[in-house]
């Protein structure tokens, strides 16, 4: 049996590599918390805290989209971001209207075309919707993104699981 002064000096020897990463940590925590804390969590997460800000930054969002479309109609960013902001009000008849125009300007993005079949996917339109993602899959294939090629296939999976219906000839349109 050791007595209680040993036992502490060897738990010293043993454990200071540990305590000093966890006295690094716990100070870099509380650091952080009083950052935000005096900075203001508004500040650092954004001002659309209520939904009421939420809709209205939206709203706004698509003021300004359109404005930027006005000045230069073959921007494919402003409509993809304009589609973006009619998703997050959730009117997906105009969603698909923009990311349409995107794609007319810009038919090579894989994104563009995710979006597009996510947003025909909420329409309930799985044939439109399964389509745009296998091409956004062959695009990211060809570009060789593989996280961007399993989240396709995830979706793809979630899509034909959803549309049991729908046989391969209808999606291929034979």
């Amino acid at each position: 049996m050791t007595p209680y002064s040993l036992k502490h000096i060897l738990l010293d020897a043993t454990s200071v590599s540990n305590r000093t990463s966890w006295f690094r940590q716990t100070f870099l925590i509380l650091f952080l918390v009083n950052l935000i804390w005096s900075i203001g969590y508004k500040k650092v997460w954004g001002e659309a805290t209520d939904f009421k800000t939420y809709r209205k930054a939206a709203q706004q969002e698509i003021i300004r989209q359109q404005g930027i479309i006005e000045q230069d109609p073959m921007d494919f960013q402003s409509y993809f971001e304009l589609g973006l902001a009619y998703l997050t009000l959730g009117r997906h008849k105009e969603e698909v209207q923009a990311y349409k125009e995107a794609l007319s300007l810009n038919p090579k993005s894989a994104l563009i075309h995710f979006n597009l079949s996510i947003a025909y996917d909420h329409l309930h339109k799985g044939s439109k919707a399964i389509h745009h993602m296998q091409r956004a899959n062959n695009l990211y294939a060809i570009k060789r993104n593989h996280q961007k090629i399993r989240s396709t296939q995830r979706h793809l999976k979630r899509y034909y699981l959803s549309y049991p219906d729908l046989s391969m000839n209808k999606i291929l349109g034979r």
